[in-house]
């Protein structure tokens, strides 16, 4: 994960602070020394075990109705009881209910929903587990721009261009840009605007990820057939590269966004005419066709991304989607195995390109495509190309 060296420590620091983080979660997010040993003639006392909501759970139930396993589960619970009780201070009150309150928040991102034999498990009613999956969700919403960092020193963006290119070829690449698709029931009256370019009523999020799938952008959640060129344009991070904040840099995306700005995209089959633009549409869709493992990922661990129901307000439905990529990021740095029914997303057919005039701004980018091409997959093939 981008810049998570800083991100880390500090969540790190921040529980124990707030003296909630436990021997298990400092252990598993960083390499720190033991505590000496008690030698044989020292006296060693008995201090009374508790056990949390957590540690009464095996690990057999945490996989399968959490997708999650204890060591991420620890960290994530350690986290926000730190961050409720910072918040919301509630003196006296025990921190296994709150426990109970974030796991029952957890399994419905799972499934879409909480299962009585679940919120019976956690010894929790079904009034107080929808609260807690509203608080929490709102609670994990808000902490998107902490846990969803884009590279912005010069130093972090050539570790991401590198990893790009030793597995592509490209270079300059700091990540690939997509569109997640939610599916929804939308407003009445306006179903046509949540059309996508598969057929079904959906929301989508634009998205930008790194070579291993950690989420480094996230915004711009909008009905799902508005134009991906129009979303990316209005976006921060789109503006943000048209002021050049990221340098000379590139996203992959799509071929409906052909004319936007440090927008990487595959040439137009009409100006193929070397073996070297072939190459380099090969690595494109490589890199771009990464977007079905990592949607994918998204949705078979976060269930309740597959189908969102009716549209409360978009906000609510904002909320989910953010809460689901910052628990994503967290899975990618804890290495949680994907559950076992994990599916692929299908890449939705680009929408509608837009019309492009020759004067709007960074057509150069075109210019600068095809010397990139020539430069980094114009290999000689006996002396002939």
């Amino acid at each position: 994960m981008s810049l998570a060296g800083a991100l880390w420590f500090a969540v790190q620091d921040d529980l124990f602070t707030h003296g909630v983080c436990n021997n298990t979660t400092s252990s598993s997010i960083s390499n720190t020394k033991q505590d000496k040993q008690p030698s044989i003639s020292e006296p060693i006392s008995a201090a009374p075990e508790t056990h949390t909501v957590l540690d009464r759970l095996d690990d057999r139930f945490l996989s399968q109705c959490l997708h999650l396993n204890r060591q991420c589960l620890r960290f994530i619970v350690d986290f926000i009881q730190a961050r409720l009780k910072k918040d919301v201070f509630a003196p006296g009150h025990s921190p296994t209910p709150a426990e109970a309150n974030i796991l029952a928040a957890l399994a419905y991102f799972a499934h879409g929903s909480l299962p009585r034999k679940i919120t019976e498990r956690l010894e929790i009613d079904q009034t107080a587990a929808g609260e807690a999956v509203n608080r929490i969700t709102k609670l994990l919403s808000d902490l998107s721009p902490d846990f969803i960092t884009f590279p912005n020193s010069y130093n972090d963006r050539m570790g991401a261009a590198q990893a790009f290119k030793n597995v592509s070829g490209i270079p300059h690449v700091v990540g690939v840009l997509g569109y997640l698709h939610v599916k929804v029931s939308p407003p009445a009256g306006e179903e046509h605007m949540y059309i996508n370019t598969v057929g079904y009523h959906s929301v989508m999020m634009q998205v930008v990820f790194d070579v291993d799938g950690n989420l480094l952008s996230l915004e711009q959640c909008c009905p799902g057939g508005t134009p991906e060129q129009t979303v990316w344009e209005n976006s921060d991070i789109g503006r943000q590269f048209s002021i050049f904040q990221h340098g000379h840099t590139w996203v992959v995306g799509s071929r409906s966004l052909l004319g936007c700005g440090h927008v990487l995209t595959p040439v137009e089959a009409f100006r193929i005419k070397s073996n070297a633009a072939l190459r380099f549409n090969q690595a494109h869709a490589q890199l771009h066709g990464s977007a079905q493992q990592v949607f994918g990922s998204l949705k078979s661990r976060f269930q309740c991304l597959r189908d969102i129901g009716p549209i409360k307000s978009p906000e609510s439905v904002a909320c989910t989607i953010k809460a689901c990529c910052v628990l994503h990021n967290i899975c990618k740095k804890f290495s949680v195995p994907l559950p076992l029914d994990f599916n692929i997303e299908p890449l939705h057919p680009p929408s509608e390109v837009l019309n492009i005039m020759a004067e709007q701004p960074f057509d150069y980018m075109e210019d600068t495509k095809e010397e990139m091409i020539e430069m980094f997959f114009n290999i000689s093939e006996d002396g002939n190309e």
